[in-house]
C-alpha cells in the first residue's frame, strides 16, 4: 500500500513506519518539523517526510501534497499526545488534535484522489476518563467523559471523523488505542520515566528513583502491536466505525516497576516525589478490544515483561551513547 503518516517523526510514528516498510508499503510522512531525529535516522533511507505542521497549514496546500503523493491510507498520528502537557497548554491541544484532524479530512475531501484514501483516525482510550465500573473493561459504547484537554479534544476528534463519513463519504476508521510503551518511548510518559531512571541509577547519574501514585492499573500494550493493529484496521476495518486497542489486561504501576527493579544490575532506592503526582488520575482503565479482534484476528504478541525488558536496554544504551 501507499501509505502517508503524520506525525512521522513521534514515538508512534517511527515503530509505524518500520512496520509499514518491513510490509512493504511505500511510506511517505508529514511532520512540523520535516526531519527525522537522530534517533530514527536509519528511516531516512526508506520514508521521505515532507515539512507540514497541521495545525497551521492552508487547506489547498495540503490537498496538493497528497494529490502529489497519491496515498491509498491515511495514517492520521499527528497530536500533542500527553494528557498532562495539555493541562498546562490547553489551547494548543486542542489546535492540533481538533484542528489538525479539520485541516486533514478537509484535505482529503478537496483533494482529486480516486478512490479517496482510508484514514485511519489514531484516537485514545483516556476518552472515556474514569469509567463506572459496570462499563470495565471498556466498551466502545461506553459513555465518553475526558477530564483533560486532550482526551477532550481526541474524543471531539472522533465526533468529526463519524460526520465527515456520514456526510461526505470520508473513509475513516477511528482507533482508540490504551495505554502503550515500548523502545525509544520519552520519558515524560510513566513506564519510560521508570525504565530511564532505573537504568540512571544503574549508570551511576542518579542516587534513587522517584515515583508518583504507582497504585493506578493501566492497559498496557507493546508499541510494536499497536502499530501492527492500526496496519490490520486500514486492511479490514469498516468507515466510520470505532475500535479499542488494547491487551485487555491491567498492569498496576507498582507491579511494573517492581519488575523493572529485578532486571536492575544495582539496588534501587525508591522515594515519593509529590510533584509527580497527577491533579486528576484514573485509578483503573482496561480496554475490551474484542471488536477490532472480531475484525482483524490482531493479539498482542509482546509481553508486558518483554516489553519492560526492551525499554530498559533501550534506556541503557541511550546512557552509554555518546551525548
Amino acid at each position: 500500500m501507499r501509505a502517508l503518516v503524520t506525525g512521522v517523526t513521534g514515538f508512534v510514528g517511527g515503530h509505524l513506519c518500520e512496520h509499514l516498510v518491513a510490509a512493504g508499503d511505500l511510506v511517505v510522512g508529514i511532520s512540523a518539523s520535516g526531519r527525522w531525529p537522530a534517533v530514527l535516522a536509519h528511516l531516512n533511507r526508506s520514508v521521505r517526510i515532507e515539512s507540514c505542521d497541521l495545525a497551521d497549514v492552508d487547506e489547498s496546500h495540503l490537498s496538493k501534497l497528497l494529490n502529489r503523493k497519491q496515498p491509498e491510507v491515511i495514517y492520521h498520528l499527528a497530536a500533542q499526545s500527553n494528557p498532562h502537557a495539555s493541562l498546562s497548554d490547553p489551547r494548543g491541544t486542542w489546535a492540533l488534535n481538533l484542528g489538525g484532524t479539520l485541516n486533514l479530512l478537509e484535505a482529503v475531501k478537496a483533494a482529486a484522489l480516486e478512490p479517496r484514501p482510508r484514514v485511519i483516525l489514531v484516537s485514545s482510550g483516556v476518552c472515556y476518563g474514569n469509567p463506572a465500573p459496570e462499563h470495565l473493561p471498556v466498551k466502545e459504547d461506553c459513555p465518553l467523559r475526558p477530564n483533560n484537554p486532550y482526551a477532550a479534544s481526541k474524543a471531539a476528534a472522533d465526533l468529526l471523523g463519524i460526520q465527515h463519513h456520514l456526510a461526505h463519504g470520508t473513509d475513516v476508521v477511528m482507533v482508540r488505542p490504551f495505554n502503550h510503551a515500548g523502545p525509544r518511548q520519552s520519558p515524560t510518559y510513566v513506564l519510560a520515566a521508570l525504565a530511564h531512571q532505573v537504568a540512571e541509577v544503574e549508570a551511576g547519574r542518579k542516587a534513587y528513583l522517584e515515583i508518583g501514585n504507582l497504585e493506578v492499573v493501566r492497559d498496557f500494550t507493546d508499541v510494536r502491536d499497536v502499530v501492527r493493529g492500526y496496519r490490520l484496521l486500514a486492511q479490514h476495518g469498516k468507515p466510520g466505525e470505532i475500535y479499542n486497542l488494547g491487551s485487555g489486561r491491567g498492569t498496576k504501576l507498582a507491579d511494573a516497576l517492581d519488575h523493572l527493579i529485578t532486571l536492575s544490575r544495582q539496588p534501587v532506592e525508591v522515594r515519593i516525589d509529590p510533584a509527580r503526582m497527577r491533579p486528576v488520575d484514573q485509578p483503573l482503565l482496561v480496554a475490551d478490544a474484542s471488536k477490532l479482534r472480531a475484525a482483524t484476528r490482531w493479539e498482542p504478541v509482546y509481553s508486558m515483561e518483554q516489553t519492560l525488558v526492551d525499554m530498559l536496554d533501550n534506556c541503557r544504551s541511550g546512557l552509554s551513547s555518546p551525548q
